[in-house]
């Protein structure tokens, strides 16, 4: 019973430790995120272990919740989906474990100082950012819209929160 609570208390851990990492990656340590200025740690630690946090998560609802089946997890991911969002399809599991993985082959590559998208950075730049907000779009999805009703207005508030700090640090360091 406890693991059952830990499996599904870990996404929304791991939520949070990606939205600290992310405000790390995108902001800028002024205004509302003059925090990580003071823990340039933070971020990185907290992209890993979301990272962990969501393997453990994933390893752990696999064996406790649909006692290690494919075929389960497939029709649970699907029955989900109808419900929500109309559409039946199990497909998202696939979606998930794309994320999953460059999520962590991202962790095992060296944490950039503060990535810039200009004309004149590589491409690895360019693809690390369409990674991240890919990482994003999902993270708002299973936690927004797919999420149960409390996680949902906690989330979202998140969700929300992280916004606000990126584009207020952006644009008090365009200003000053």
């Amino acid at each position: 019973m406890l693991l059952l609570f830990v499996t599904h208390l870990l996404p929304r851990v791991a939520a949070l430790a990606f939205a600290v990492g992310l405000a790390a990656r995108w902001g800028r340590p002024s205004g509302a995120l003059a925090w990580l200025a003071r823990a340039p740690y933070l971020g990185p630690l907290a992209w890993r272990l979301g990272c962990l946090l969501l393997w453990l998560h994933v390893a752990g609802s696999w064996w406790l919740v649909h006692a290690g089946s494919w075929q389960e997890v497939w029709q649970h991911t699907a029955e989900v989906t109808t419900r929500v969002t109309g559409i039946n399809t199990g497909s998202g599991v696939l979606w998930n474990l794309v994320a999953l993985v460059a999520w962590t082959v991202d962790c095992l590559c060296p944490w950039p100082a503060r990535p810039s998208i200009q004309a004149t950075e590589p491409p690895p730049a360019a693809w690390r950012r369409a990674g991240e907000i890919y990482l994003a779009f999902l993270w708002f999805q299973a936690a927004v819209v797919f999420a149960t009703f409390q996680a949902r207005w906690f989330m979202g508030l998140l969700c929300l929160l992280l916004g606000w700090g990126i584009a207020s640090s952006r644009q008090r360091n365009a200003a000053g």
